[in-house]
């Protein structure tokens, strides 16, 4: 799956749910790349790149056409939770 994303545009949307229990979720978008064995999403000049962990490779999905525009014309995506990221992850993706 590493092989398939890798030079893509990647959406990864992250679910978060405030104190109140609303959820909000965070768009970051980037192109795929690798660096020192280590799959990154590129997010540009202005935001440090985002490290995908190997493990969430198995839910990468592919954007249709109508979702892409929503997405930042993503050609895949990857949604995940707040839980599911570290401390140190989180403050990555801010």
């Amino acid at each position: 799956m590493q092989a398939a994303v890798y030079g893509r545009k990647l959406a990864l949307l992250t679910h978060r749910r405030s104190a109140v229990g609303a959820e909000t979720v965070q768009l970051d978008t980037g192109i795929v790349t690798f660096l020192h064995s280590e799959l990154l999403l590129d997010r540009g000049l202005h935001k440090r790149p985002f490290r995908l962990r190997s493990d969430w490779m198995s839910r990468v999905e592919s954007v249709d056409r109508a979702m892409a525009g929503n997405l930042g014309d993503a050609e895949v995506m990857l949604s995940l939770s707040d839980a599911e990221l570290s401390e140190q992850e989180r403050a990555a993706l801010n």
